[in-house]
């Protein structure tokens, strides 16, 4: 049965049929559906079908691309995360603005490496 990527995650769609005989797709674990209701769209899924090896290929570098940039992100929100609990630290202690300090220096770098990440991306479009 044909497939093609889900546009979130990457992983490959289910194609269904509806009651009509019109093509969907269907990400469960995203829950992103994709339906095909137009004749222009059914004869340009036949093409994308009949070329898949070469369709593959984008949806491929654009699935890495969004797993490189949700890596990023989730791991700016986990220093994020650690700079709100070193708030929460005793007035006195030690180590806490050396801390701090390593996290803001590393929260910096991560925003720089997804700055350069999306203007790579928006370059290649």
């Amino acid at each position: 049965m044909p497939s093609m990527p889900c546009l979130l995650c990457g992983r490959p769609l289910d194609m269904r049929m509806d009651k009509n005989r019109k093509p969907y797709f269907v990400c469960d674990p995203c829950g992103m559906q994709l339906f095909i209701r137009r004749k222009l769209g059914k004869e340009r899924l036949q093409t994308v079908f009949k070329n898949v090896e070469k369709a593959q290929l984008p949806f491929s570098a654009h699935a890495r691309d969004l797993y490189e940039i949700q890596a990023l992100v989730k791991e700016i929100h986990g220093v994020k995360a650690e700079m709100e609990k070193i708030g929460f630290w005793g007035v006195f202690s030690e180590h806490k603005f050396r801390i701090r300090n390593s996290l803001k220096t590393k929260l910096d770098n991560l925003l720089s490496e997804l700055e350069q990440k999306t203007k790579v991306n928006r370059a290649n479009r």
